[in-house]
């Protein structure tokens, strides 16, 4: 079965005017506060996991971390319900242990998190070993890709792109090795079209780009009025990203200061 975007045709004329538009709405200045915050992020996740391993953490430390992964945020109170102490502590402690292969990890991970959606408990533990491990793990939770049905951002950038696309769902059972494969071909498109983005971010950025333009659209589709309260599209990318409250923490600090 083909990749979503790596080895199959692209059709220049669209491949040009969307990287293009993409250019146009996300300056240097824009990627670059979403770089810093990432890079944030990655310390804040770091940091937490390296405290698991010095000793259990309290749940209020779980808390914090959980809002930060956009796709689990309604589930963080039935978590917090259903999800012992003692789970969350033995259930991350698993994904701070670099010494193991990301999939031995996040299948060590599903079984000790004792909560009984399996899309949440992966998103949870691809979004953590992305940002504990950036360079290493590229950003694989479900508004990216969903491989049980075919869903996300990725095959909605690739409707734009491909020029063989049947109409059928894209679904593929993917490995991360070939998830990577499919960011890596992101980062090469991406480049070739004068939009420079770096490793081990700057997919994320194009990815969170698409998501928050397929939610407005979705939106203005339904209803223009309704539309009016969605946030413009670089606040939905800062969400998506988990960043959006580290910015505001940001802007707090430089006005105390």
């Amino acid at each position: 079965m083909p990749y979503i975007l790596k080895n199959n045709k692209i059709d220049k004329r669209y491949e040009e005017k969307f990287f293009e538009i993409i250019r146009e709405n996300l300056p240097d200045d824009k990627i670059g506060l979403i770089n810093s915050l990432l890079r944030q992020k990655t310390e804040i996740i770091k940091r937490f996991l390296l405290n698991i391993r010095e000793g259990k953490q309290e749940r209020e430390s779980f808390d914090k971390i959980l809002s930060i992964i956009f796709s689990i945020r309604r589930h963080k109170e039935k978590i917090a319900q259903t999800v012992s102490l003692d789970s969350l502590n033995n259930a991350f402690i698993i994904l701070g242990d670099s010494k193991k292969s990301a999939e031995i990890r996040i299948g060590r991970f599903l079984e000790a998190f004792s909560y009984d959606d399996v899309v949440v408990k992966r998103d949870i533990a691809l979004e953590i070993l992305h940002f504990y491990e950036p360079a290493k793990n590229v950003l694989w939770t479900s508004w990216v890709y969903r491989q049980d049905n075919g869903t996300g951002c990725l095959p909605y950038m690739a409707d734009f792109l491909k020029r063989t696309w049947d109409g059928n769902p894209y679904i593929m059972p993917f490995s991360i090795k070939e998830m990577k494969e499919e960011i890596d071909c992101l980062y090469e498109l991406s480049n070739k079209n004068g939009f420079a983005i770096k490793p081990p971010y700057g997919v994320d950025i194009l990815l969170s780009y698409m998501y928050a333009d397929y939610v407005y659209k979705m939106v203005y589709a339904e209803s223009k009025s309704l539309s009016i309260g969605v946030p413009d599209g670089f606040t939905l990318m800062k969400k998506l990203l988990g960043i959006e409250k580290l910015e505001l923490q940001r802007q707090e600090l430089g006005m105390a200061g």
